[in-house]
């Protein structure tokens, strides 16, 4: 009696196959949500690649690869488009994009693998594996080759070749994840047949678990991926842009550490290991060679002051600042490899966020040119390149570079951020400004005028100053010379005889006796020249 009940209870329907509409609808519905959460998923592994080996995510190498391909004008029209957050927004559009593509490839995949619905059982097929793989493959060279020249950036400061193989390694197991759990979540999502003397009622509660399964992990993965993002932009380099000192204040000799401008290009600065990092010294040298931190601070070292000028300092910026440098010289550093090699034109110097700056061989050697490890008697700051940068008096700051890791002689100019957008990369132009006084001064006292110039690696002169809009000018006294390579400071006493509104100027004549020149320009792309002026009123 109990076989007849059994042999009587009612099986599911024979599987029936659904029309080529339906097919069609089911197929991109779950190949779209498939390839959401795998996009989630490859998130969260980029994410955790970058805070445990520190390799680069998809996104920031393709903001680094575009802007090495747009021209400066593009670049400023960017800045001001996205400000005040011109570099977080780029970033996230650019992890959207790489979001909405995977999500978009999933349709791609649905398309490819052509499972016909009801599908059966839950593992995917031959042809879905080869799919996946083929994906995997793909989307792994893409990466590869369009990033060659950006994937050799390391957060935690592996050399070179270590950071560029670290990458490709990532990009392999990014894409990898992404589509083993394109392959498995489609599958999971899709329309089953019921198994074999399955109710039907089984069968679809079998399939809503599957659903509810994958949704579940759809959302652990958007929090994980929020969460990796938050740990991200904890770690942004807000400080971007600090100038030295404000208006009105005067200048100290010595800039501190804390409050010598900087600027950056990064979202999030490196924060190389030192038991990792290495300088390396290569390309057209008599003998190569590789240095760890402890080795390179027993090189020959020498210091001295050097000042250093961001490209967008304006007349009277303050986007400058002088430190104390203690490093080993360029020219001591070749002669401990045998010297350049006859063919050597150009030196490239690398950096761990995969910076390049090249410049011509000889006018590096001649500005004598320091690579640094301390910065006013301590380590060299991480905003300011730990554990060594580049100084290059006459230079503005863009071309010395932070986070050192590679020296290259090469015959030949290799191509950088800023160099390929257009800006210019000559013998940055004389300054000088007025720091005192401001505002208002009595008629008939004695009012002292006072301020820096600068020169590069020409020195500087003399200095002169004018209070009427530069028709007539004034020899001021040169005060403090900090060295050849470093701002000077000086002053001029005036007595104002009269009450009135009156323009101060001051210019400059360099060493090789240039005097600074008048006409105004800006600061894009060649840097600015002109006269700082200052308004008084005498009362």
């Amino acid at each position: 009696m109990q076989n007849k009940q059994m042999q009587e209870r009612p099986r599911s329907a024979p599987p029936k196959s659904l029309s080529r509409a339906g097919a069609i609808l089911f197929s991109s519905l779950w190949g779209l949500c498939a390839g959401l959460i795998a996009s989630l998923l490859a998130v969260v592994t980029m994410g955790v690649l970058f805070f445990v080996v520190g390799t680069p995510t998809p996104p920031e190498l393709f903001g680094d690869y575009v802007l090495k391909h747009i021209d400066v004008g593009t670049f400023i029209r960017l800045l001001i488009m996205f400000s005040p957050n011109s570099k977080t927004t780029p970033l996230g559009l650019a992890l959207l994009a790489m979001i909405a593509i995977g999500t978009m490839l999933g349709l791609v995949y649905a398309f490819l693998v052509q499972v016909r619905l009801p599908a059966q059982g839950v593992l995917p097929g031959r042809r879905e594996w080869v799919v996946a793989l083929l994906l995997t493959l793909l989307m792994t060279l893409t990466g590869v080759l369009l990033f060659n020249d950006e994937a050799r950036q390391n957060h935690y400061g592996l050399p070179v070749l270590w950071a560029t193989i670290a990458t490709d390694l990532a990009f392999l197991l990014d894409f990898a994840v992404y589509s083993v759990a394109l392959c498995l979540l489609y599958r999971l999502l899709l329309p089953k047949q019921a198994a074999e003397n399955e109710e039907e009622g089984v069968r679809r509660r079998r399939q809503a678990l599957s659903r509810v399964g994958v949704a579940a992990l759809g959302l652990v993965s958007a929090g994980g991926a929020a969460g990796l993002l938050r740990g991200y932009l904890n770690e942004y380099a807000a400080y971007d842009g600090i100038k030295t000192v404000s208006n009105g204040e005067k200048t100290v000799p010595i800039t501190p550490n804390d409050g010598h401008y900087v600027v950056t290009q990064n979202t999030v600065d490196p924060n190389p290991n030192i038991n990792l990092w290495r300088l390396e010294v290569n390309g057209l040298v008599k003998r190569g060679g590789t240095y760890t931190y402890d080795e390179v601070q027993r090189l020959p070292s020498t210091s001295r002051a050097i000042t250093l000028e961001c490209i967008a300092n304006g007349p009277g910026g303050h986007l400058m600042g002088t430190a104390v440098w203690q490093g080993v010289t360029l020219k001591t550093l070749l002669e401990q490899h045998g010297g350049a090699q006859p063919e050597a034109t150009h030196v490239a110097f690398y950096s761990v966020d995969g910076y390049t700056v090249s410049l011509p061989l000889k006018e590096v050697l001649e500005a004598d040119a320091l690579l640094a490890w301390r910065m006013n008697g301590v380590e060299v700051p991480q905003k300011h390149g730990y554990p060594m940068r580049v100084l290059i008096p006459g230079r503005y700051g863009e071309e010395n570079p932070k986070w050192l890791t590679r020296v290259e002689l090469t015959n030949h100019f290799v191509g950088g951020l800023y160099s390929d957008q257009g800006w210019y990369n000559g013998s940055l132009h004389m300054t000088s400004r007025i720091d005192y006084p401001r505002g208002s001064v009595a008629a008939g006292a004695s009012v002292e005028v006072g301020g820096i110039a600068y020169g590069g690696d020409k020195d500087v002169q003399h200095v002169e100053v004018s209070t009427d809009d530069g028709q007539t000018w004034n020899d001021a006294t040169l005060t403090t010379r900090l060295s050849k390579d470093a701002w000077v400071f000086w002053t001029w006493q005036w007595r104002p005889q009269q009450a009135g509104r009156y323009t101060l100027v001051c210019r400059m004549t360099n060493g090789v006796g240039e005097v600074q020149t008048g006409k105004i320009q800006g600061t894009v792309p060649k840097g600015s020249t002109g006269y700082h002026k200052v308004t008084i009123e005498v009362k």
